[in-house]
């Protein structure tokens, strides 16, 4: 529970902190980074065309901004024989053209370049520049050609309206939509509102972002010399909004994308086309996101905490970010820009700060638990606790079905006396290390030393199979060890043992001072083991009925009848264990 509720809080945090970092644009170019490796262009049939001026073009007519009023009036008097719905210049106009542009070509299909100059700044749904540089004319429709890239250099967001002083001027691209469409141009807004059907969310400038809907090359682009000399197959611009601009030389703009690099009159048919067909990215507003965002964040930060498999837990965690992938897409083709920048961020960060606590406090509870059973449980168990889930809590006082082993030295005091202190430490703490590391080695734990005597239990705090065998086994491989030591060290003070193992419930658990408690059992249980080996002579085992019960059948026992043990009321029924051999 302490895990989870810890995973929990750093996933509210770590939402809470990136959702208001998304919320003030403290990392506006990262986000749109990510968001734009989602930004798939579609396969839609354009109902627009593009007519390059290409190098071509620019060696046999000029620039087009040097342009006399016949070449203008050629263009659009050829796209007209075209049947073309309107024409659309991406470029300035000629300073002579303006002043002579002809009366006599059809009105209201025309769009007139304007071009916003100056430094642009945000304000009140409008893109507001210091100049504008519009045709003198008013014979014709008039759109803004100003595309205004994001702080990366990448071009994300068109605005819809310009403003200069009191005057305000549409996109180019949205009156050739308009002018195919014939649906009016509302007002500058900052607000959500509906156009020919579908809805247009600008930002607080008057942008939309647009969902390219055609891959870069795919809108049909025709070379202006084939265009002018009738080279095009008559159906090939029929019905279409023609957008006319450079695609080649000096003053020919290029933009990066999402999708690619593109040059101004591929991003204006882009628009047109995106503007057609409703293929518009409306952000989805903030308390959805953040409430998406926490949701992310809380389900890693509880996958970090709760799960222990690395293999299951990276699984569970690419599970997730699969979920997010999955609903981005699925948002963007739906025309909602789900930010892919905040989930993946607050799904990534938490698992990160997630790791690093329970990390430490892996390395907290690993140097605790060593501190209290090193030495007297295997590094096995001592693992087996720090994997388990609030493998802690087993330490705590509990009753449980324990096996207790006590092995006492034979005659202690008798052996030691009149000997130097030094020595009789020395051997004792070597015939002690014997049956410590045999009941280590069996999966059992050393409780205590008292005195001469070594005490042990087993199935505790970790449950094992068949505890009653591993404690016999203990006992036998104990023996062996003091037989070995004395065999290697013939010099050395020998110090034979008796062992005594019972088994019945007993209080386990930490017990005695909060700053240094011990791992202890208590209750008749132990006390009957201990009696039971002081009565045991050396190199014997002696058990009760309860471990004969409980033993397995590759263990062979001698009755010895009933045994008084000191200190209590009733007698208990003491077997010895059958030596091997």
């Amino acid at each position: 529970m302490r895990r989870t509720l810890v995973g929990l809080l750093i996933g509210t945090l770590t939402g809470l902190l990136i959702s208001l970092a998304a919320y003030y644009d403290l990392l506006p170019n990262w986000a749109s980074r990510v968001g734009d490796l989602f930004h798939v262009p579609g396969e839609t049939r354009s109902p627009v065309a593009i007519i390059a001026v290409d190098a071509e073009a620019l060696q046999q007519y000029g620039q087009p901004d040097e342009w006399p009023p016949e070449q203008y009036a050629a263009l659009f008097q050829r796209a007209y024989e075209s049947r073309a719905r309107g024409v659309a210049l991406d470029f300035p106009l000629s300073s002579t053209a303006e002043g002579a542009l002809s009366a006599s070509l059809p009105n209201g299909w025309m769009i007139w370049p304007a071009v916003g100059v100056g430094t642009p700044s945000l304000r009140d749904g409008e893109v507001v520049f210091p100049y504008l540089l519009r045709p003198t004319s008013r014979a014709g429709i008039v759109g803004h050609i100003n595309l205004l890239p994001d702080s990366d250099g990448v071009l994300r967001r068109v605005p819809l309206w310009i403003r200069v002083g009191s005057e305000t001027v549409p996109a180019l691209a949205w009156r050739a939509a308009a002018l195919y469409l014939q649906a009016p141009i509302p007002p500058p807004m900052d607000s959500s509102f509906r156009w020919a059907g579908f809805p247009l969310t600008p930002d607080k400038g008057g942008r939309i972002q647009i969902r390219y809907p055609v891959r870069p090359g795919a809108i049909p682009t025709y070379p202006l010399r084939a265009f002018l000399e009738g080279n095009l197959m008559p159906e090939a611009l029929a019905g279409r909004i023609l957008f006319v601009g450079m695609t080649e030389g000096d003053k020919a703009e290029t933009f990066q994308t999402p999708v690619g690099e593109m040059t101004g009159v591929e991003v204006q048919a882009q628009v047109a086309t995106a503007l057609l067909m409703g293929s518009v990215i409306a952000p989805v507003p903030f308390h959805p996101t953040v409430l998406m965002t926490l949701t992310a964040s809380l389900l890693s930060g509880w996958t970090v905490a709760r799960i222990r498999s690395p293999f299951l837990l990276a699984v569970v965690l690419l599970t997730i970010i699969g979920g997010v992938l999955v609903l981005t897409v699925i948002g963007i083709s739906q025309g909602q820009g789900v930010d892919p920048f905040s989930l993946l961020a607050g799904i990534l960060i938490t698992a990160g700060v997630t790791a690093l606590w329970r990390s430490h406090d892996e390395r907290r509870r690993r140097s605790r638990l060593s501190l209290l059973l090193q030495g007297r449980a295997s590094p096995r168990l001592i693992a087996r606790l720090i994997e388990t889930p609030d493998g802690e809590k087993l330490l705590n006082t509990d009753v449980r079905f324990v096996v207790a082993l006590f092995a006492d030295v034979r005659g202690f005091v008798r052996l030691t006396e009149a000997q130097d202190p030094r020595m009789v430490r020395e051997a004792a703490s070597y015939h002690l290390s014997c049956f410590t590391d045999a009941v280590v080695e069996a999966g059992g734990i050393v409780t205590k030393y008292v005195g001469d005597m070594v005490a042990a239990i087993f199935n505790a705090p970790l449950p094992m199979d068949r505890p009653v065998d591993q404690a016999l086994r203990a006992a036998q491989d104990g023996l062996k060890r003091l037989e070995k030591l004395w065999r290697d060290n013939p010099g050395m003070m020998r110090m034979p043992m008796g062992v005594g193992i019972h088994a019945g419930t007993a209080v386990v658990g930490l017990m005695g001072s909060s700053q240094h408690p011990e791992y202890d059992a208590i209750g008749d249980t132990v006390n009957i083991a201990a009696r039971l080996s002081t009565y045991a002579p050396a190199g014997e085992i002696y058990v009760t009925e309860a471990v004969v019960a409980s033993a397995g059948k590759e263990w062979g026992f001698d009755p010895l009848g009933v045994v008084q043990v000191r200190g209590r009321y009733e007698p208990v029924l003491a077997y010895r264990l059958r030596t091997e051999g």
